[in-house]
């Protein structure tokens, strides 16, 4: 079967009925104008809730081992961790019992053993004087824990402790070197037995380095 033939063009448009120019093509229809606000605002939306503490993933941290070989005094100086450990010990004896005569609050006197803890932590026993740093951290604390307390007395207070417990360990035949200066009281729960009547008359008795720990008595 044959197609059948197109349809006719259209006709040309002619010239308006006025004899003026032809009117160009209608452009697209202008954007609508945008709505004014009404009155009544939409409700703000609610926050987000906070998120449960089951939910909140924190980062683990990995406590670190506290290896006792790598203290100063053991690392350079050849002291070993037990005589290290020792040092500490009755020091820190030497300083509970100068807060108690000192009537220092108990958080002052744990303040002072944290100091101590940390400077030879950094530090080695070889360099510095344990019982000069005790009285430095002694008088330290009692500031910092607002009981604060006098020079002198502190001096007086640990040099007299230093010098009962050299007696001591000399009227019982012991080096005061050998022990510290430090002798244990059941009665006093693990600290210091003074002498009844003895005085302060050898500074540096205590072995701590052959020099005082409170010169200034």
């Amino acid at each position: 079967m044959s197609q059948p033939p197109p349809p006719p063009p259209p006709p040309p448009r002619g010239p308006p009925s006025g004899g003026g120019r032809s009117l160009p093509p209608p452009g697209p229809p202008a954007p609508p104008p945008p709505s004014a606000p009404s009155s009544k605002s939409a409700p703000a939306a609610a926050p987000p809730p906070p998120p449960s503490s089951s939910t909140i993933s924190l980062p683990k941290r990995v406590p670190r081992a506290f290896d006792e070989s790598k203290l100063p005094s053991v690392l350079h100086d050849g002291i070993t961790p037990a005589e290290e450990r020792q040092k500490r010990r009755r020091t820190c004896r030497f300083l509970e019992e100068c807060g108690r005569l000192l009537r220092l609050p108990r958080v002052a006197v744990a303040t002072s053993l944290v100091f101590f803890h940390r400077f030879y932590a950094k530090h080695s026993f070889a360099e510095h004087d344990r019982f000069e740093v005790a009285v430095a951290c002694l008088l330290l604390a009692a500031k910092t824990e607002e009981s604060p307390k006098k020079l002198t007395n502190v001096i007086q207070e640990c040099h007299r402790l230093k010098s009962r417990a050299a007696a001591q360990a000399r009227a019982a035949g012991r080096s005061p070197g050998s022990t510290g200066g430090l002798t244990p009281s059941p009665a006093h729960g693990g600290g210091l037995t003074p002498t009844p009547g003895s005085t302060p008359s050898s500074v540096g008795g205590g072995g701590g380095g052959g020099r005082s720990s409170g010169g200034g008595g």
